[in-house]
């Protein structure tokens, strides 16, 4: 009977576990989870604090040159692997791979030379200050005694 009474008080307690402990580490994995998170949020505040906001900018705008760049030269190196595979093995699924990806660089550099003349003309500042012609300036007549 003692055995019966232990098993049965070993098979609760195993449901209860089964129940409640994930349960208890999952509400200490969020915890921990919200506290790197604030960790994280407060470098990242404090980093910005140290940068002025040119700095920042500056180094955004190098990011994107950088990935623009390797996408030009990934899409450059493709075209170029292409079309030296195709005059090689003489090749005409090759050849019009090459021709495709030719085509993707040439639309894709237009694409940054239309994305750079929308920015030059937002960024274009005219530096003449708008003033009146002479005719349109009122004449002015010096009276001495």
């Amino acid at each position: 009977m003692e055995t019966s009474v232990i098993v049965g008080l070993l098979v609760i307690a195993g449901v209860w576990a089964v129940y409640l402990v994930p349960q208890l580490f999952g509400e200490r994995r969020e915890a921990m989870g919200s506290t790197e998170e604030f960790d994280r949020w407060t470098h990242s505040m404090a980093y910005v604090q140290k940068r002025t906001a040119s700095d920042l900018a500056s180094s955004r705008r190098d990011v994107i040159q950088y990935r623009r760049r390797r996408a030009l030269f990934i899409l450059g190196g493709l075209a170029t692997v292409s079309l030296v595979g195709a005059w090689y093995v003489n090749s005409l699924p090759l050849l019009l791979t090459g021709a495709f990806f030719v085509s993707l660089t040439a639309l894709y550099l237009m694409l940054l030379a239309q994305m750079n003349q929308r920015r030059n003309l937002q960024m274009k500042v005219t530096h003449v200050a708008e003033r009146p012609s002479e005719w349109e300036e009122p004449q002015i007549r010096v009276i001495a005694n």
